[in-house]
């Protein structure tokens, strides 16, 4: 075996060296092969090369650490239980209180029952929660665990495998049987102390900011926060993460030091602090993972070592999995260790570092270094970093987190530590003065964090993409840093940016040989919300549901469009000023990009002051306001290849006439929409009346499929109509168990007696439906494929 390394050459060589990062490869390899065996192999194999290149004693640590990952991997296979969320067939039991978690609903008790752990949500407030470590029989109101209706939305059932519930719902009654102490009560007591402490001096928005920046209780801050944080790309300043740790760690360092104590105890107590913080804020992973580099940071330096950050952050990596190899699969845990590792390599290449005698030759140009440029090039490393996990999990980036990295996490920070020297103060006027500074930097982070927020570029869709094609993206992101240093880092990046050429424009070439179109109808409950892919990719929204406890844009339709690499509306198409109908309209005029509103010139003078709210904000938008009437067409040519035959998408309004105006169902929108030789016929809430105007005119119905109109109300869906139109299929929006006990009866039964296959949206989910040359095909969220 060759025990030298060509430094100049070797790929591998920057392991060498990090056999803490080496060792977490390997590990990493052995879960996800576990997982997924392609992907596992292809790491296992790049782990392999790389290992045989080491010196032999190199190679017995690898092989140790394999081997513990392996054993950790059978343990967890055959010893873990496997989680069923059946709902139980009891309300009561007996149960331990393990945390509490205050939440805007109320208080989230966990609590373990025999080895199954349940999270209930404690909303009395005239009776107290129980405390961790009490023993309690409790009574509970059991929440179903229903699987997600609509792609990209929120899963219940994998959120609650995550956290290793076995379900969750109401806790409402419980008796102590028994109480003892446990730590978690303590670090409970504290975070109220916490609160108590900003309290007199601040709002409830900026106390529940501060306790969720120093103790990582979110649930005070206002859920609209929240979200602007998020569409913005900084939603990881609200999580206890590295950010905060760092800034934690060099406040307690000065402190410690402020008391003249010698380095090494400083060290040494700070990094005892920060092992107990760990379980204070929770334990999540950005906060284990920074807790321990610091303590191996700081140990390397009581032993006069450096330690080396990459590979710090290695072994706390590889600490993490090897406690729990689940946690390779969270996204946290993901982005966090991209982000801190892109940090890190950036670090390690950036062009902007130079000799002292050359920065003071350029005081300006140190000033814009410090307070600009290094700070755009670390938000642009975090980026790159992270870019393919947000891709794969969220389908978006943001292009305004570089604003909010500059200006306002600095902001955040001056808040932080006002917050945290407030609790280390005891004089009650100094502590009032800097609790209502930190209150101050917050509250001008939160309003400039809402004014990026507002736009509807805020956020932007990315993806999706083949998960193929972003592990080579990450490799090349791996590889750019050493291109022009290393011959074989060329040779790698050239091969592989060309095989993901290949893979993109085949993919492309994909969707031209075989056109499509797509109708997606969601599951928006007792409303509608459809939205319409043309062969060239542009997207239409008809309708936008009902607004109830939370907004369907945000809920609903958002998350569909990002799942499905949407990017921008072409039009929404409102069928007429019902609530059920426009409930997410305002809210996705300011969160997504919109082209145009569509709707009919009756619908625009419809006073309902929510409607003209939702005109409003498309006005302020820019967004072009276009009426729609019997007679429009929109027309696209279908994208062709080579020399395939001109063709056409079409969607014609039928309804209604531009001439008088009547009740809002009888003048609803109604579409046809054509395309590669097939139809649907959308008919909105058209009533007996609409139908009996469109059977009186000389259009033609007749369509392959049929959204049955008003949610299958028997004032809708005449005999005639039905027979006009000739749908081989039929489909209902109605929500479960609804009021109006739609679909009627009356409806169902002339859909039978045509015999007309019908599906209900409370039933199927959401269906979607994709239109080719030849066929269609329709599935839905529940009960998979219908047709063929």
């Amino acid at each position: 075996m060759n025990e030298k390394i060509n430094v100049n050459e070797s790929l591998f060589y920057p392991f060498l060296k990090r056999q803490a990062l080496s060792a977490f490869i390997g590990v990493s390899a052995l879960f996800i092969t576990d997982q997924y065996p392609f992907y596992g192999i292809v790491i296992g194999i790049f782990f392999l090369i790389m290992v045989l290149q080491f010196p032999k004693s190199i190679q017995k640590v690898m092989l140790f650490f394999f081997v513990l990952a392996f054993i950790v991997l059978l343990g967890h296979r055959f010893f873990s239980e496997t989680i069923s969320f059946e709902e139980p067939s009891k309300n009561k039991g007996m149960g331990f209180v393990e945390t509490l978690l205050p939440r805007s609903s109320g208080i989230a008790v966990i609590i373990d029952d025999n080895g199954k752990r349940f999270r209930l949500t404690h909303k009395n407030k005239e009776v107290p929660a129980p405390l961790p470590g009490d023993s309690i029989a409790f009574e509970a109101k059991w929440y179903p665990v229903i699987p997600p209706t609509i792609p990209g939305t929120f899963d219940t059932e994998a959120w609650l495998r995550s956290q290793k519930f076995a379900g969750y719902g109401e806790l409402t009654a419980f008796a102590v049987t028994e109480s003892k102490w446990i730590p978690e009560r303590s670090f409970y007591a504290f975070r109220l102390w916490l609160l108590s402490r900003f309290t007199p001096y601040a709002s409830p928005a900026e106390c529940g900011l501060l306790l969720g920046l120093l103790a990582g209780d979110r649930s005070g801050i206002p859920e609209a926060l929240q979200n602007d944080f998020r569409r913005t790309g900084l939603v990881h300043v609200l999580a206890i993460s590295g950010f905060h740790v760092v800034l934690l760690s060099e406040i307690l360092l000065l402190i410690l030091k402020a008391f003249r104590l010698p380095h090494t105890i400083a060290s040494i107590v700070a990094m005892i602090l920060l092992l107990v913080y760990v379980p204070v804020t929770g334990g999540s992973s950005p906060v284990s993972r920074s807790v321990l580099m610091f303590v191996v940071i700081q140990s390397g330096t009581l032993f006069q070592k450096k330690a080396d950050s990459l590979n710090s952050l290695g072994f706390a990596l590889l600490l993490l999995v090897l406690y729990n190899p689940e946690e390779l699969w969270n996204p946290g845990f993901q982005l966090s260790a991209a982000a801190t590792a892109g940090i890190i390599i950036g670090q390690m290449f950036s062009p902007f570092s130079k000799s002292q005698r050359e920065q003071k030759k350029h005081p300006l140009w140190n000033v814009l270094k410090q307070y600009l440029i290094e700070p755009s090039y670390i938000t642009l490393t975090a980026t790159l970093a992270t870019a393919p996990f947000l891709i794969y999990h969220f389908q978006s980036l943001s292009p305004v987190a570089w604003l909010g990295n500059l200006f306002i996490v600095p902001l955040v920070s001056f808040g932080m530590q006002a917050g945290l020297f407030a609790l280390l103060v005891p004089i009650p006027f100094v502590e009032a003065s800097l609790v209502e500074s930190a209150a101050f930097f917050l509250r001008l982070a939160s309003y400039l964090t809402n004014l990026l927020s507002g736009s509807p570029n805020a956020s932007m869709t990315v993806g999706p993409y083949p998960t193929a094609f972003l592990c080579l993206f990450t490799v090349l992101l791996l590889l750019s840093p050493v291109f022009f240093k290393k011959k074989s880092a060329r040779h790698c990046f050239l091969s592989l940016s060309i095989l993901a050429g290949i893979l993109f424009i085949t993919t492309s070439i994909t969707g031209k040989i075989n056109p499509s179109w797509k109708v997606t109808i969601l599951d928006a409950g007792q409303a509608d919300c459809i939205v319409i892919q043309s062969p060239a990719k542009r997207t239409y929204v008809i309708d936008t549901g009902v607004e109830k406890k939370r907004n369907p844009a945000t809920e609903k339709i958002i998350p569909y469009l990002r799942n499905q690499g949407i990017q921008t509306i072409e039009a929404v198409i409102i069928t007429h000023a019902d609530a059920d109908h426009f409930g997410g309209a305002a809210v996705l005029f300011k969160s997504f990009p919109v082209k145009a509103l569509w709707l009919s010139e009756c619908s625009r003078v419809e006073l309902k002051p929510t409607w003209q709210k939702a005109i409003s904000t498309a006005l302020d938008q820019n967004i072009i306001i276009k009426d729609l009437k019997r007679g429009d067409l929109i027309r696209e040519e279908i994208p062709r290849f080579l020399f395939n035959p001109v063709s056409y998408f079409e969607m014609k309004v039928l309804h209604p006439s531009p001439l008088h105006c009547a009740e809002t169902n009888t003048e609803s929108l109604t579409l046809r929409v054509e395309g590669l030789g097939h139809s649907i016929l959308l008919t909105g809430d058209l009533t007996l009346e609409g139908e009996k105007e469109i059977l009186n005119t000389d259009i033609s119905l007749q369509s392959d499929l049929l959204k049955v109109a008003h949610h299958g109300s028997k004032t809708s869906s005449h005999v005639d109509f039905l027979e006009a139109v000739k749908p081989e299929y039929a489909f209902i929006s109605a929500g479960k168990n609804n009021r109006f006990r739609h679909p009627s009866r009356v409806v169902t039964n002339r859909l039978d007696s045509l015999k007309i296959p019908f599906k209900n949206t409370a039933e199927a989910g959401s269906f979607f439906i994709e239109f080719k040359e030849n066929d269609y095909t329709i599935e839905s969220s529940l009960n998979k494929t219908i047709i063929p």
